[in-house]
């Protein structure tokens, strides 16, 4: 079986992101988006296309997760987090 290639993080500036862009952004899973998705864990997507195509603006997922319940909490940082310069 061929290894997967690595997916390119999604822009900002992106029009739309996929379910696979916020998995990619958020460093999970597809699954792990429709799973959020299904549980009302995330926001709800911004469009759809067809009957299985979900969207979001980039926007609306890098202000959900800069301030997720708990993110802290977890520890998590994720690739939208800043993180602090040293003095």
């Amino acid at each position: 079986m061929a290894a997967s290639k690595p997916r390119r993080q999604p822009s900002p500036d992106d029009e739309w992101w996929s379910t696979t862009d916020v998995a990619t952004y958020l460093g999970v899973g597809a699954g792990t988006v429709s799973a959020y998705r299904g549980r009302k864990e995330m926001p709800e997507p911004d469009s759809k296309v067809g009957t299985q195509t979900w969207l979001w603006k980039p926007a609306t997922i890098i202000e959900w997760q800069q301030n997720r319940p708990g993110k802290k909490a977890r520890g998590e940082e994720g690739p939208a987090a800043e993180i602090p310069a040293e003095s």
